[in-house]
């Protein structure tokens, strides 16, 4: 092997020095390469702030803004809810207790039909009796007459067998009815 190949594998991972054979050196730190560097990096960071940070920091101001206003109406929303929520209950309370107060009617009510019925029955029973009463005394009292008179005839039928005198129908009459009064 010659000496130039040598030299060349014993080199091969080691980058040549700045003035070694004129070639230079990319590790090495230069001045001139970092104000490059500087440069280029501040003309990107302007042209993206211009053209790409705006945007996109005015789209996520959008975005946050739209998230807060979904927040607050669903904190609305929630609000509107229980809102209707406790009116839900108000008018289930209120009916509850409209149904309360119409079953209580309905009772009194009933039970002030029952008492109005039970006094027309008993108001019913007590003139049925009465006139059943009334009926069976007038009845009495008929049959009472009845039986008078006919006591009387028998008995005037009997004194006129007895006596056998022939009296005429006026003075049978009168005889009999002297009887009744005498009786009665």
């Amino acid at each position: 092997m010659n000496e130039a190949a040598h030299t060349e594998h014993a080199t091969v991972g080691v980058p040549p020095k700045h003035g070694e054979e004129g070639t230079p050196n990319v590790m090495e730190v230069s001045a001139t390469m970092m104000g490059w560097t500087w440069g280029v990096f501040a003309l990107v960071a302007i042209i993206l702030y211009k053209l790409a940070w705006k945007p996109i920091l005015g789209a996520l101001e959008k975005r946050e803004e739209t998230i807060r206003q979904s927040l607050d109406n669903a904190a609305k929303l929630r609000d509107e809810l229980d809102k209707l929520d406790q009116q839900r209950r108000e008018v289930l309370a209120e009916a509850d207790r409209q149904s309360r107060d119409v079953l209580t009617e309905a009772r009194k009510a009933a039970g002030e039909t029952v008492n109005a019925i039970e006094q027309k029955a008993h108001a019913a029973a007590t003139s049925l009796v009465e006139n059943a009463k009334r009926e069976i005394q007038a009845a009495e009292e008929k049959a009472k007459a009845t039986l008078r008179q006919e006591t009387a005839e028998l008995a005037l039928a009997a004194a006129s067998r007895l006596l056998q005198e022939n009296l005429d129908d006026a003075k049978n009459r009168a005889l009999t009815d002297q009887l009744i009064q005498k009786l009665g």
